[in-house]
């Protein structure tokens, strides 16, 4: 993840199948809940995109928008 505003789909893509299976984040749906503990924790941000999609971002840089 970077300070860029990324879906949640092109994250589980950018991570890819190999890590997603070292860390036991095949399905989406358990990869988002890490993606929303990140956000809990406050190192990540997150909001809706115009399309309806969620994108993220670190933290440590606002973005001007999704």
């Amino acid at each position: 993840m970077t300070s860029e505003p990324t879906t949640t789909s092109d994250l589980y893509d950018r991570v890819g199948y190999p890590a997603l299976t070292r860390v036991g984040l095949i399905p989406y749906q358990a990869f988002r809940a890490e993606l929303i503990k990140l956000s809990a924790a406050g190192l990540a941000s997150s909001d809706e995109a115009p399309d309806g999609s969620t994108v993220w971002w670190r933290e440590d840089a606002r973005p001007a928008g999704p």
